[in-house]
């Protein structure tokens, strides 16, 4: 067994305003699969010789075979397809676990059944995987643990996933007969429709898989992860990167049984660096966990000045106990500094992609200074000129206003030779068994791991208080955006919500506004144009012209950067500042102004619904904000941008950054705006359920988890018991849910929308009927045991083969 330690289960980010994890709501989950599906098929490579995927990947030094179990009719026990999943994974876990006394398919390592651990395994949202490979030692962690948390997946070595026949795979091989021509035109990943039952099974089947990918990465410490897929008895083998995702051959485990176990042996053999976990990052001493909760919770007091409960929970966000590791960063700039270490614990924002930046943002404390910070870890695209630290710390030189402050950054080093952690998928672009996708060459970028420290630590712009605060905090980007242009001739290009943060200072009563992530920033040339055509940016923020069809001839301007930020201020007055609409109006014009998307082809184009607007006020004109200087402002800079027919002479010319400044500054100054009018207004997410899964009965409570200490528990269940559709979803509904991501990167941390789902009308009678006879029961039944839990089976036969699996009741 591997001697590195790792840091396992890191905590994922939390929604400040329901305190769940982010980004996971169950009542979601298809949408998030459709999601991953549609990006997957630009980075996926395949079909890898199954021999060549384990030389390549699973290079083992050992010789000594001796603990290596015969796989002769090893998985003869699997049926070539099933009328369920269990069908095939039963089976094929107790062929896992089958053993001798010295002999195992996976020495030194355990398999469980972790579908069975799911309070609601029928439902997207509440699955787990089949089959999770754990160390024995997180086997029994995960065993003690609340059903209801995802643990499973904070552990996982590596995971199989099964779908019921082999008509469901995904992949599609060509013939191993066929001729060049053919195998140009061969098209490596299945066409999958909405309308058709087994297309669906196919994509929720798969679409499920990348999922667990995704969660996984989130929750661990990751360079790459191993999986291997089921369709009925054939099998693939994956490794994933932040690149993407190579995958292998298919190939029936009833016929080729050795290859299967040939892979589980030699991934025991295989040190942890090399089952891809990151070491670079340690769990830090109790006096180091003392020193951050007690920074940050310094930090935390300052910032919103908040005190007993409120700070409790405001902590929370930052710092889960039990969970604190070190995270070093090596000095790029000045390789003779020694390196520095910081304290994390919860990230503010978690990788919920598969490939990109998959940026994981924290407060640090730096442990030579016992400053607080901000740390941020992600990974480059490795051919860019100039990293984002380089860019801050000349934005800084320069006497720019109102961005982040630069620490340190560098690439992230591993091993005594201080070698570089770059992504491993784009080395196989060119090989001959690398087929195409949706008639198109794929084309995978390489990738660095790399880190990046500021000294500004602040609160997202979703966090803001009022009128006051959203328009000074958004004044004070703008000044950092004309600093940028006028200093260094730069343009931001990703001007969103996520990317401008609240930092109290005692100079001032307002929080102030920086903008932060200048990972897209770009130079301009003579005329203003950006160096370099194309678009960049969030999607939802993009201005009209770059959404456009024929946005990739055309070069980003600083006008299109403040159009952006006129829609941020627009994006948050309409989520977190009073007005008259609706939940249904204001979800109906979100979804047309800011999320709507086409594609024509291979492009992918929106804007419509912006134009529309500036052409009639189409979108706005409905909206009638309690502020009045609010409304006042928003009306002007959007005459500014696109005066309407009877104002075009007034407004002719307006739209240039000295005059939108001289208006803005001058607003400022002599308008008294609301300071506490914050109200969350809430969208409608009914046309993202998934309209497949059955309705089943909430979870069973269970007794609390009988381990004591906090290293094990999570500080908030993702199951989110409010979550449940309100109507059934019309085909229009499911079209739209279904709808490609933006290719442009969301960068930086732009929260999710709040929504507001209610309850079903069955679980509204069910929990009235539960109130019920916890009224008439005069005292509380005794909590549980943790055997009345679960039944687990031979305890001691999961690694050496006596186990037949566990039963629960």
């Amino acid at each position: 067994m591997p001697s590195e330690q790792c840091a396992y289960n890191v905590p994922m980010a939390l929604d400040p305003q329901t305190s769940r994890t982010q980004g996971l709501q169950p009542s979601l989950a298809l949408a998030r699969c459709k999601s991953h599906m549609q990006d997957a098929r630009r980075f996926t490579l395949g079909p890898m010789p199954v021999e060549a995927f384990m030389d390549t990947f699973l290079q083992v030094a050992c010789t000594d075979r001796d603990d290596f179990l015969s796989p002769r009719n090893a998985f003869n026990a699997v049926p070539e397809r099933a009328d369920s999943d269990a069908g095939i994974y039963e089976p094929l876990f107790l062929a896992l676990c089958k053993g001798t006394k010295h002999k195992s398919r996976c020495p030194g390592l355990v398999f469980e059944e972790t579908i069975k651990r799911s309070t609601r395994p029928s439902r997207l949202g509440y699955a787990k995987p089949h089959i999770c490979c754990f160390t024995p030692k997180h086997s029994e962690i995960v065993d003690r643990a609340d059903m209801t948390l995802r643990m499973e997946l904070g552990y996982a070595e590596f995971i199989i996933q099964v779908a019921r026949d082999p008509s469901f795979d995904y992949f599609v091989d060509p013939d191993p007969g066929a001729d060049e021509d053919t195998l140009a035109a061969h098209n490596f990943v299945r066409s999958v429709t909405n309308d058709h039952s087994h297309d669906k099974d196919v994509a929720r089947a798969f679409g499920l898989h990348l999922s667990f990918v995704t969660e996984i990465f989130a929750r661990q410490n990751r360079l790459f992860l191993f999986t291997v897929s089921l369709a009925g008895s054939l099998a693939r083998l994956c490794r994933w990167d932040r690149s993407g995702c190579v995958v292998s051959q298919a190939f029936n485990i009833r016929e080729r049984p050795h290859l299967l176990a040939e892979f589980a042996w030699r991934f025991s053999k295989l040190t942890n660096a090399e089952r891809g976990h990151d070491l670079t990052i340690r769990m830090a001493s109790p006096p180091e966990e003392k020193l951050f909760h007690d920074t940050i919770k310094g930090y935390v007091r300052d910032q919103l000045d908040a005190d007993n409960v409120e700070l409790e929970k405001a902590l929370s966000t930052h710092y889960q106990p039990g969970h604190v590791a070190v995270v070093p960063v090596h000095p790029q700039d000045s390789p003779e500094e020694s390196t520095q270490h910081f304290l994390v614990s919860r990230p503010v924002v978690s990788p919920l992609s598969l490939d990109g930046r998959c940026t994981r943002g924290y407060w640090s404390v730096d442990m030579s200074t016992k400053r607080v910070c901000f740390l941020k870890d992600t990974w480059r695209t490795y051919a860019r000129i100039g990293s984002e630290g380089e860019t801050l710390r000349n934005l800084n030189n320069l006497g720019v206003r109102n961005i982040p402050s630069l620490a340190i950054y560098g690439d992230v080093l591993e091993g005594p030779d201080g070698t570089a952690q770059d992504t491993q998928t784009d080395q196989f672009v060119d090989e001959p068994w690398a087929r195409r996708i949706d008639g198109k060459d794929v084309i995978v970028h390489r990738r660095r791991h790399y880190r990046l420290v500021t000294h500004t630590v602040g609160y997202g712009l979703q966090d803001l208080r009022g009128t006051e605060e959203l328009l000074h905090a958004t004044y004070d980007a703008f000044v950092a955006m004309q600093d940028a242009l006028a200093k260094d001739r730069r343009l931001h290009r990703d001007v969103s919500i996520g990317n401008i943060i609240l930092v109290k200072e005692p100079d001032r009563p307002i929080r102030r506004g920086y903008l932060i992530d200048w990972d897209a920033s770009i130079r301009v040339d003579k005329k203003g144009a950006a160096l370099q055509e194309g678009r960049a940016g969030t999607w939802s923020f993009l201005s009209i012209r770059m959404l456009d069809l024929s946005h990739a001839e055309r070069k980003h301007t600083f006008e299109d950067d403040m159009e952006s930020l006129l829609y941020v201020v627009l994006y948050c007055a309409l989520l977190y500042l009073p007005h008259r609409l609706t939940k249904k109006t204001l979800t109906f014009l979100y979804r047309g102004f800011f999320d709507e998307l086409h594609d024509v082809g291979e492009t992918v184009y929106g804007g419509v619904g912006k134009n529309a607007n500036s052409a009639n006020r189409i979108w706005t004109r409905r909206v009638h904000f309690s502020s009045p200087a609010l409304q006042e402002w928003l009306d002007t800079v959007m005459n500014y941008h696109s005066p309407q027919i009877q104002d075009r002479e007034k407004y002719k010319g307006m739209w240039e950054p000295d005059k939108l400044d001289a208006f803005w500054s001058s607003f400022l100054e002599t308008h008294e705006l609301e300071r506490d009018n914050r109200t969350v207004n809430k969208l409608s997410m009914v046309s993202h359920y998934d309209p497949d899964s059955p309705p089943t009965d909430p979870p069973t409570p269970l007794s609390p988890s009988p381990i004591p200490y906090a290293d094990f528990t999570s500080s908030s269940s993702d199951i989110d018991p409010d979550e449940g559709p309100e109507r059934k979803r019309s085909r229009l509904d499911y079209a739209q849910s279904a709808r490609p991501r933006s290719p442009a990167p969301a960068r930086g941390s732009r929260a999710a929308p709040p929504t507001d789902v209610p309850l079903r009308r069955s679980q509204r009678i069910r929990a009235q009927q539960n109130v019920s006879k916890t009224a008439a029961s005069a005292a509380p039944a005794p909590p549980a045991g943790p055997s009345a839990l679960r039944k687990r089976g031979a305890t001691s036969a999961r690694s050496r083969g006596r186990g037949r699996g566990r039963s629960r009741k």
